[in-house]
């Protein structure tokens, strides 16, 4: 792990608030990379190179003694086992030496936070890249899968598409939106994908089952709203199934914060393909086609093509038992008894003008 410049310097200044020498942040191979004493920076230290090749400290007890180095005191850094720096403090070995284990572990401690940090900037970017790959112009699930296998990320592995919309929430923001987004980060799983786009927090989530996902992003909810006193109206996608399913996860959950009967709601809801709130929202995407599976799943062409012929007649003579039976040349017990079937077969009552009308429109989807 190398440290730049800009984060050896940020050390040196947490460093220069416990000791009032000067001190050198120096790579490995001896460079300079910051100091209290901006003249050096960029200067070689042989006494560093000493350092990393002992991984011990070196106590110099003059200017003259290795080039590019003063007298002082110069400590190996460790991150996870591995040198990393040597931190340099220039002046009298007796005067400093007190302070050499503090220098050490602070140091070792800003590293690591460092480091925790690059890499939560790199997960965030990473997760911005996904999320646009997913919802950002028309989506291609090979290109989606290449850039999920070069982040060394299981695309099968995530389960559902939730999205959270914020209502009484200023856009313009940002020290509020970065809160709001850590406060969800931090009580996520580390293998989560979260991005936002506005006033919308989107999370590709690993839970599997759908009530934990629910109870747990209940817990995010309720925390953010107390802390924040915003709003939080969230939708969650069907099960997400293979890969292009991700696509329409993502449509799926924005469907549901959108609806009218549940936008700034403050509740948690998930799609349901076989509602007809959803049917009509959707007519111009695919759910209108998952619709009719689902009200006529499992049900053969021939019993389809009898279900539509009841409910056709049904619906053109207003619910009329007798004008059914004799449009059909069948008995009225026949009519009975074959819409009480169409409520056994499908789970839907033809006799309630809700279920009705769902029949009607997979019948009529399905036609097409």
């Amino acid at each position: 792990m190398e440290i730049s410049k800009r984060q050896a310097d940020e050390i040196i200044k947490n460093l220069k608030s416990v000791i009032n020498e000067d001190i050198n942040f120096i790579s490995p191979s001896g460079t300079i990379i910051s100091s209290s004493d901006e003249s050096r920076v960029g200067d070689f230290h042989e006494g560093a190179v000493k350092v990393a090749q002992t991984k011990q400290p070196l106590i110099i007890s003059s200017d003259y003694d290795y080039l590019g180095a003063k007298k002082g005191i110069n400590l190996p850094v460790f991150y996870d086992q591995n040198l990393i720096a040597i931190v340099g403090i220039t002046g009298e070995a007796g005067a400093i030496i007190q302070f050499s284990n503090v220098i050490v572990k602070m140091s070792e401690i800003l590293i690591k936070e460092n480091f925790l940090n690059v890499q939560k900037q790199f997960k965030r970017e990473n997760n911005r890249v996904i999320m646009e790959l997913v919802t950002k112009g028309k989506f291609n699930p090979e290109i989606f899968k290449i850039k999920m296998d070069e982040l060394g990320l299981d695309a099968s592995k995530y389960a559902y598409f939730l999205i959270a919309e914020l209502s009484n929430f200023d856009m313009q923001n940002i020290e509020l939106s970065n809160m709001i987004y850590n406060s969800i980060e931090k009580r996520i799983h580390i293998d989560a994908i979260l991005g936002r786009s506005e006033s919308k927090f989107m999370l590709l989530s690993e839970i599997q089952d759908y009530e934990s996902l629910k109870n747990k992003f209940l817990e995010i909810k309720n925390y953010v709203e107390q802390k924040y006193r915003v709003k939080m109206t969230v939708g969650i996608s069907e099960k997400i199934n293979g890969l292009n399913g991700f696509y329409q996860a993502y449509k799926q959950a924005d469907m549901v914060v959108e609806i009218d009967s549940h936008k700034d709601s403050g509740l948690i809801k998930q799609f349901d393909g076989s509602s007809l709130e959803f049917l009509f929202q959707s007519l111009a995407s695919q759910s209108n086609k998952e619709f009719s599976k689902r009200v006529l799943e499992h049900l053969s062409e021939e019993e389809i093509s009898e279900i539509s012929e009841i409910i056709q007649n049904y619906i053109a003579h207003n619910g009329s038992i007798n004008a059914v039976s004799e449009a059909l040349y069948i008995h009225k017990n026949t009519v009975q008894y074959r819409l009480n079937k169409i409520f056994t077969m499908t789970g839907y009552n033809p006799r309630q003008l809700k279920d009705l009308i769902s029949l009607y429109i997979a019948l009529e989807l399905q036609k097409n």
